[in-house]
């Protein structure tokens, strides 16, 4: 019977490994492929993005460990949880160090392109199924599917024959339902991100937390560098109803902000507290990322369209934001381990090994 068991977990293990081994694989390959998309796109831009992996794999964690942040002082979760009964939250404990970091990379590329890809279709579809209810398309489900990095996707609705039919605000509905989406989308994200449940599963709480930084960003990138454009949703929006693209792009860049805000200054430490605890270098890999979705993948890119205003200098200010966020909002800020450890003691770590 114990031959049979021990059997049985060996099998497992081998399953898991290879689950494991096929994950970190495709999640390194789809690494390469983005990397290969921004070279395709812009030399300037893998550039970037080479000394972007560059500044955050060694320059980052060197500074802080050389200002003493590094290690100083155990996690916060450590801290809030000393005294009390121990659990191994670590779920990476089961690779050795530099395996974690691949595993947790290639975790974040996957559940990141999976989810943009499934907000990008929220997104279409909710433009698309406002057309056909608005009379304006006979079926909704005709939209223009991009690639799978997200480029050249659309709604397949033809604006101009709109404006040029005098439906003006037809169109500027059509348009706004995309954004509203997202906003929409956005909300729900935050709410769930505060519920206990959700926080006792850190794989929950990780495709969540992404899932509302896909979103948000989405309509941030829209106003922040294309509120001035002739065309897209907010450029059609504003010639539907006939007004001036400022008080979108301001209100709009004014709320991006605070919404920047809400996400390095809450969000991104609970992260930190509930999916890795305990390893700084995923710490580090987490708020990496979410910079490089925000500032270099969505609004950097935009660098591209120079000498285009206001698009290419919103790209340069994205660049320079890439650089400077995760120094703000690293785990080595005590403000943010100020962060992580009021997550722990409101109970938002995973209190049992089986619910992570």
């Amino acid at each position: 019977m114990t031959e049979k068991v021990s059997t049985t977990g060996k099998c497992r293990n081998y399953i898991q490994g290879a689950a494991w081994a096929m994950l970190i694989a495709v999640g390194m390959f789809l690494l390469f492929a983005v990397l290969m998309e921004f070279l395709e796109t812009s030399l300037v831009l893998s550039s970037i993005f080479m000394l972007y992996l560059v500044y955050c794999w060694f320059i980052l964690p060197e500074i802080d460990r050389r200002t003493g942040r590094s290690g100083a002082a155990r996690t916060a979760a450590e801290t809030a949880s000393s005294g009390t009964k121990q659990y191994d939250l670590s779920f990476f404990s089961r690779f050795p160090p530099f395996a974690e970091v691949i595993a947790f990379i290639a975790i974040t590329v996957v559940s990141f392109l999976f989810l943009h890809i499934l907000v990008l279709l929220m997104h279409e579809f909710s433009h698309s199924f406002v057309a056909y209810l608005l009379g304006v398309k006979q079926d909704p489900w005709n939209i223009i599917y991009g690639n799978w990095i997200g480029s050249h996707w659309d709604e397949n609705v033809d604006y101009s024959a709109l404006f040029d039919a005098g439906r003006g605000s037809t169109a500027a509905a059509i348009a706004f339902a995309g954004p509203l989406s997202n906003i929409v989308l956005f909300f729900v994200t935050a709410g769930l991100m505060s519920v206990k449940s959700v926080k006792k599963h850190r794989w929950a709480y990780h495709s969540v937390f992404w899932t509302g930084i896909i979103t948000f960003v989405m309509v941030f990138e829209y106003v922040f560098t294309r509120s001035f454009l002739q065309n897209d949703d907010f450029g059609n929006i504003n010639h539907g109803l006939g007004i001036s693209p400022w008080p979108i792009f301001l209100a709009g860049t004014i709320l991006g902000i605070l919404g920047l805000y809400y996400i390095f200054a809450y969000k991104m430490p609970e992260y930190y507290a509930i999916v890795t605890p305990h390893e700084r270098s995923l710490q580090y890999v987490a708020v990496s990322a979410v910079s490089f979705v925000i500032f270099l993948f969505y609004i950097g890119l935009r660098i591209t369209a120079f000498p285009a205003v206001p698009e290419w200098w919103c790209g340069v200010i994205g660049i320079v934001a890439l650089f400077i966020v995760p120094f703000i909002a690293g785990p080595g800020r005590r403000w943010v381990q100020e962060g992580m450890k009021r997550s722990a003691v409101q109970g938002s770590l995973p209190s049992d090994p089986e619910h992570s």
